[in-house]
């Protein structure tokens, strides 16, 4: 016998909905489209012909002087050569740190650089709602341009905060020569790394790139989106969004239900519903996409990117994470702050980027250190085989007990949001006599997201968190970051996040804009030589692999003791 019926399941979901509805009027809708971007690069300061490769570039943004000097590129960083060593482990492990004497003596005093002015942050540091690792790795350098892209309203934020004094011309030079240093270094390894195994090289012209001119324009382009009400979502599209996750668990509950009826005739649909594997993985699939379209909600409330009142998108982010999901919203939100903080970053003591950071394989070879300590690191050694079983049949499971556990607060909405979750899938899988089976089926669909949020980094640069955050922000993301290529009518099932430059470059744009603000940083990307990568799913989970079996090799001879096996 069923033990709550349909009628009844969704007695229980509906309330919970609506609430969340009710409250999207917060909403605001964006208004008009953007100008095309910036096609002229900004006059640059004949003051600054000391660094020859950051003031001098090509002037025409289709157009690349044949006679231009590649040597330019390295006059400013020639210093920096004993640093450029070769991707391959360990070299690139213990590269040196070239410190900035700027940057470290206003680190030491707990100074960041906004806007020309430096500001004391360091009895705030702990109070950061980030988190204090954010602000502790961005000390001593100039803040600006993270700080706007960061946050919804950076000019209200800094609105009543003084400064402790003007930074001077040569404070400000000396921290540009250091981005664009860094940003040198950053070209060095992508080029020795990830154009080795990809196509990126077709893509990427670093002798097209002027820092100066790149910062302007990515500056520009922001304030356009922003003017634009890009970072409102329209209420339209929030109910249509909501609507489409309703509608998969209706389909879901609604398949269990025709499957579980025995008094149709042998030609009914019921019938081959219920004789056949789809009895299970049909409703599977729609519970998995239910999984899934939550799993995009959930980003966007904790993004604060839903409506315009921060607690009712945490309130909106636990209905969609913790309730629907089964994912802890707000150990999501904490986590996914320092992944775009800090993407793709370690130090000496391991990971920075805690949504990039798995036990059970190494992606990169910078890496390796980090790994053989424990047993369960023993399993990279085979991580080029195991590498979709676990994504595919423990993933679901792995993620949901994580987010569980491993919160860093206590919260006792999250334990309420939890019994809400398991009693709504009662309910659900009760409607079926193969809930097991059904569950399962769900897990290997919602693996696809998985599959999804890795293959937008998980070839690309790790790099260290001390040079990095001293580098330019967006040459940060554009480095570590890939498109994917799908048809307009599939986009709905990647979210909006297929478009993941754009959501890295400006985390507080709406997902709903992101086709409309991926033709202007793709050209932004053309316009200065860096590399803007689209790549299909097939043919980013083949890369993923690939580079899987390249880095378990390199983890087979470095790797730390009896943990790694020896690569013949």
């Amino acid at each position: 016998s069923q033990l709550i019926s349909i009628d009844h399941s969704f007695k229980i979901a509906t309330p919970l909905l609506l609430c969340g509805v009710t409250f999207l009027w917060w909403a605001h809708n964006g208004s008009s489209d953007v100008d095309s971007a910036n096609e002229d690069s900004s006059s640059l300061n004949e003051a600054d012909v000391q660094s020859l490769q950051r003031t001098e570039g090509p002037s025409d943004d289709s157009v690349i002087d044949d006679e231009y000097d590649d040597n330019k590129s390295q006059q400013s960083c020639s210093s920096l050569s004993s640093s450029s060593a070769a991707a391959a482990y360990p070299n690139t492990i213990h590269k040196p740190i070239i410190k900035c004497p700027t940057r470290e003596k206003a680190r030491a005093q707990g100074l960041v650089l906004y806007d020309k002015h430096w500001y004391n942050v360091s009895k705030f540091i702990a109070h950061h709602p980030g988190g204090s690792e954010i602000l502790e790795q961005h000390l001593g350098t100039d803040i600006t341009h993270v700080f706007h892209v960061m946050h919804r309203n950076p000019k209200q934020i800094m609105k009543y905060r003084k400064p402790v004094r003007g930074a001077t011309e040569e404070e400000m030079e000396d921290l540009l020569q250091r981005r664009f240093d860094v940003s040198q270094e950053m070209f060095d390894e992508y080029e020795e790394g990830v154009m080795t195994i990809s196509h990126a090289a077709a893509y990427f012209r670093r002798d097209r790139f002027v820092l100066e001119a790149f910062e302007k324009d990515c500056a520009k382009l922001y304030e356009d989106f922003t003017k634009a009400g890009y970072n409102n979502p329209t209420l339209f599209w929030l109910v249509q969004k909501t609507a489409l996750v309703l509608m998969f668990l209706f389909l879901s509950v609604f398949c269990m239900k025709l499957a579980a009826s025995d008094e149709q005739q042998s030609s009914s649909m019921s019938s081959i519903i219920a004789t056949t594997p789809l009895s299970y993985i049909l409703p599977g699939i729609f519970l998995g996409l239910f999984w899934h379209q939550s799993g995009f909600l959930m980003h966007d409330a904790e993004h604060h990117n839903l409506v315009g009142n921060e607690l009712i998108n945490d309130i909106l982010g636990w209905l969609y994470g913790t309730v629907f999901l089964g994912v802890n919203g707000a150990w999501w939100r904490e986590e996914h702050r320092e992944h775009h903080a800090m993407l793709q970053a370690f130090d000496e003591n391991g990971f920075k980027d805690p949504q990039m950071k798995e036990d059970i394989w190494v992606q990169n070879a910078n890496l390796i250190p980090f790994y053989g300590q424990e047993m369960i690191h023993f399993l990279a050694n085979f991580q080029h085989i195991l590498f979709i079983p676990i994504i595919f049949f423990a993933g679901r499971i792995g993620i949901v007990v994580d987010s569980t556990l491993t919160e860093r607060k206590f919260r006792p909405w999250t334990i309420l949001g939890n019994v809400f979750h398991v009693l709504l899938h009662y309910a659900v899988l009760s409607q079926t006599s193969t809930p097991i089976r059904v569950y399962m089926a769900a897990a290997c669909q919602f693996a696809v997201l998985s599959l999804q949020l890795l293959g937008n980094h998980h070839i690309k640069p790790w790099n260290n968190i001390h040079s990095a955050s001293e580098g330019n922000f967006s040459v940060w993301q554009i480095l570590c970051t890939q498109d994917f290529d799908t048809p307009v009518w599939f986009r709905w099932f990647y979210g909006g996040l297929n478009f993941h430059y754009s959501h890295h470059l400006f985390p507080t744009i709406s997902r709903e804009y992101f086709p409309i603000t991926t033709p202007h940083v793709r050209r932004l990307c053309e316009k200065h030589g860096l590399p803007f990568i689209e790549v299909g799913f097939v043919e980013c989970v083949t890369g993923m692999v690939t580079n899987m079996n390249e880095v378990k090799k390199e983890f087979a001879k470095h790797g730390a003791g009896t943990l790694s096996l020896v690569y013949g």
